[in-house]
């Protein structure tokens, strides 16, 4: 079963997606937590939902001094290469232990590009394991076209 949290920008699809972590107790997967600073969004960070691991996946390009190996950018923000690796290294795991639910946040224009979470997220569906992601509800259908998604669960978030 493949389940989309969706809804607006802030509206808590990312604490949505790690409540039902806790409340189910079963699965692993990946939060994408926003670190600001002040006012301004600094990065967000991917944390782990077994360990609270987290690596900085995005940074903001106003705080960027070529620590790590930007793989590409999504608006302002550039993406770090290493904790995409990481990501997908650790969730390819998840698929070999037959892992139930995998949790992904977040799933939107980046992969609909082909980048970002694309190929792990092809495997997660290729493995036919239950899912839960989120998207930003105006690119819900889109995801859903792209990924061939027909018999998805949705749950609609908003503030």
């Amino acid at each position: 079963m493949i389940t989309i949290v969706t809804g607006k920008i802030n509206e808590g699809k990312t604490t949505a997606l790690k409540l039902m972590y806790h409340e189910d107790k079963k699965g692993d997967g990946f939060i994408a937590i926003k670190k600001m600073d002040g006012t301004n969004v600094h990065s967000f960070l991917a944390t782990k939902l077994s360990t609270k691991e987290q690596k900085v996946l995005m940074l903001h390009k106003n705080y960027y001094s070529e620590s790590f190996i930007s793989t590409g950018k999504i608006g302002p923000y550039l993406i770090n290469l290493f904790t995409l690796s990481w990501v997908e290294k650790s969730i390819e795991k998840m698929i070999k232990k037959k892992v139930e639910p995998i949790y992904l946040d977040e799933i939107g224009a980046l992969e609909l590009d082909g980048h970002g979470y694309d190929r792990i997220l092809n495997k997660i569906i290729e493995a036919n394991l239950d899912l839960i992601v989120t998207t930003r509800s105006d690119l819900l259908e889109k995801i859903k076209e792209h990924y061939n998604l027909k018999d998805v669960k949705v749950i609609e978030v908003s503030r």
